[in-house]
């Protein structure tokens, strides 16, 4: 939420400023309530030094401004904006898990997929960490927790509903994975010493 002292700053700290427009309806929202600005409002543009576009209320000696925000007609300055930062943003990289043996005595990891924001029949793919916390606008994300060691039907059942969950927003994924993945049997357990004497056969 602006002051005063921000809006002043906004209106003195500029390149240049376009004053004296007037809003179309359902042109404009406030930034404090959300709510759509009137037709025919006077409004002016401030193109701030960091290579924002600004909108407020009034003109430059309006003293009770507030900031508004445009949600139909973008001007070319700011689809110039949007087209600079989503060719600078990094595009997410493919990776396949590999947990540590301290993760199989934690029990779980956190898992991260993403899949192309416009395309629902798109690849989806697992990411990291890193890739996860620095989005690309064109992608969409989702991350879960993943039991990777534990009792065999208790992993199929968590791991199954966690399955089921992702395919209600990420249809298709449930084909690149499954509940055993990366999962480890109990130390001395029936299953591990099975995949043993499985190992020594093919040995």
């Amino acid at each position: 939420m602006a002051n005063k002292q921000q809006i002043q700053n906004i209106k003195t700290n500029i390149e240049r400023t376009i004053q004296g427009l007037r809003t179309k309806p359902q042109e404009f929202i406030y930034d404090k309530t959300k709510g759509f600005v009137r037709p025919d409002m006077v409004y002016s543009v401030y193109y701030t030094f960091n290579k924002k576009e600004m909108y407020l209320t009034g003109i430059t000696d309006t003293s009770n401004s507030k900031i508004i925000k445009r949600v139909n007609n973008k001007t070319m300055f700011s689809k110039y904006v949007d087209l600079k930062v989503s060719i600078r943003q990094k595009y997410p990289e493919i990776i396949s898990a590999n947990p540590s043996e301290s993760d199989y005595r934690i029990g779980s990891i956190k898992r991260y997929f993403t899949q192309k924001g416009n395309n629902k029949n798109s690849d989806i793919f697992e990411i990291s960490k890193r890739d996860f916390g620095s989005k690309n606008n064109l992608y969409k994300y989702t991350s879960f927790r993943w039991r990777i060691s534990g009792k065999r039907e208790e992993v199929i059942r968590d791991n199954g509903r966690t399955i089921r969950i992702q395919e209600i927003d990420y249809p298709g994924i449930s084909k690149i994975l499954s509940p055993l993945q990366l999962w480890k049997p109990p130390k001395n357990s029936t299953e591990s010493l099975q995949k043993k004497l499985l190992l020594l056969k093919f040995d």
